[in-house]
């Protein structure tokens, strides 16, 4: 249910010189939403768009406009305010105050929701005029400081092409859904195209996954990288939505397709020409093409299971990884079927075996997945409040950034890799 203030008020002179904001409001308190919607009134000129919901409603929008200026959302209902309030910072436009309304008075909640950009935190229920003054000191201190951050839109020119690698440890870890969100969350944030390329050319379910046709030229491409042009990308990299491209292929596993040294490098510069931003779904059954892939990527996702087998195989692929690709930014997140809090396997184990923090832990939502996979969209489209999209959310703004914050390009050495490995193994029959 939503609802838009339309009376008809002059303006507060203590507004004057400030053209109208372009605001919004998710509140489930009913005496909060109507005083916000009274404070509201005059800063954008009655079309402030009030909706009666909390922080989850607002979650769950797809697509957030470009020119918001104001956001206040309630933390009501919310189990981790601070985690969703994370991931709502990194969805909204970057130069949008945001405002947070709860009924926890605790400076603490205000402290923690300011440290992940939040601007102001009110404790219901408050008086009149409280959500105004709230927003004045907010824009005010904003132009004290020098303004909203430049828009990404204005360095996009300029910045160096990016390719993310997403490996999946084990079959089963979610490496393609995650690298499908991924992509279609950053398309969606950087305003930007971004290519979505299946590099398992005889078993990749990508393609599949978008309901888009897989072809042949893939293979070509690869083979012959030198012969690419813009109009052949155009004929290959498949348009899905405004921002995502898809290429893939379906060969027959009898094909014998076996790519030539630094074909995939070749490639994935060819392809830069046309596109800034590639996210590569990376097979784990040809080792000579995944090679190639990671070696060329500039940032790499490594997805681990919670099991003993993932985690030895997660270590051999970091291991890969700090061998030819020593200057990527590397993260590591977990997936799979197998919760968390029901494994013998724990993040905090991952970890230290890994010597590397677990960036993302993305939580098992079959439901979720197969309906994306049924209407042929990516997650964050078919159901924006999947547990899976909100996980990545935090990933996806690190990685938008010029050098991909987060993530380290550090990796132990082998002996201490195997080494950790069988205490690990060990430690865990012992439980």
């Amino acid at each position: 249910m939503s609802a838009t203030a339309s009376m008809e008020r002059p303006a507060s002179t203590g507004q004057e010189g400030r053209a109208a904001l372009s605001a919004m409001a998710f509140v489930s308190d009913s005496t909060a939403l109507a005083r916000i919607s009274a404070d509201l009134f005059s800063l954008t000129l009655g079309k402030a768009n009030i909706r009666d919901g909390a922080i989850d409603a607002a979650l769950a929008i797809a697509e957030w406009p470009r020119d918001l200026d104001l956001l206040i959302v309630d933390l009501a209902g919310s189990a981790d305010p601070i985690a969703d309030a994370a991931a709502l910072k990194t969805a909204v436009p970057g130069g949008c105050i945001v405002i947070a309304v709860g009924r926890i008075n605790d400076v603490a909640l205000y402290r923690d929701l300011t440290a992940v950009g939040f601007n102001d935190y009110l404790a219901l229920p408050f008086a009149e005029g409280a959500m105004a003054r709230a927003v004045d000191r907010a824009f005010e201190l904003r132009e004290r400081t020098g303004g909203p951050a430049p828009s990404v839109q204005s360095s996009i020119k300029d910045a160096l092409p990016r390719t993310l690698a997403v490996l999946g440890a084990r079959g089963g870890v979610g490496a393609t859904t995650a690298a499908v969100a991924i992509a279609a969350m950053l398309g969606a944030r950087l305003k930007e195209e971004v290519l979505l390329i299946d590099f398992d050319l005889h078993y990749g379910s990508l393609m599949l996954a978008l309901d888009l046709e897989a072809i042949d030229a893939l293979r070509e491409a690869l083979d012959q990288p030198d012969r690419i042009d813009a109009l052949f990308i155009q004929q290959v990299a498949q348009k899905k939505s405004d921002y995502l491209y898809a290429m893939g292929a379906e060969e027959a596993p009898t094909s014998g397709f076996q790519a030539r040294p630094h074909a995939a490098g070749d490639f994935l510069r060819s392809v830069h020409r046309r596109f800034r931003w590639i996210v590569a779904d990376v097979p784990r059954g040809d080792p000579i093409l995944q090679r190639q892939v990671i070696e060329a990527s500039t940032d790499i996702l490594l997805l681990t299971d919670l099991s003993l087998p993932g985690v030895r195989d997660a270590m051999r692929l970091q291991q890969l990884v700090h061998d030819v690709a020593p200057g990527a930014k590397l993260y590591i997140a977990t997936g799979g079927a197998i919760e968390a809090r029901r494994s013998a396997v724990k993040v905090a184990d991952v970890e230290r075996t890994l010597k590397h923090k677990v960036d993302c832990q993305i939580p098992a939502d079959t439901v979720a997945a197969l309906s994306a996979v049924n209407v042929g969209k990516p997650l964050p489209e078919a159901a924006p409040s999947s547990g899976i999209v909100k996980a990545l959310r935090p990933l996806v703004a690190a990685l938008d950034t010029p050098g991909g914050d987060g993530g380290s390009s550090a990796a132990p050495k082998a002996m201490s890799l195997f080494g950790n490995l069988g205490r690990f193994g060990r430690n865990l029959k012992r439980k």
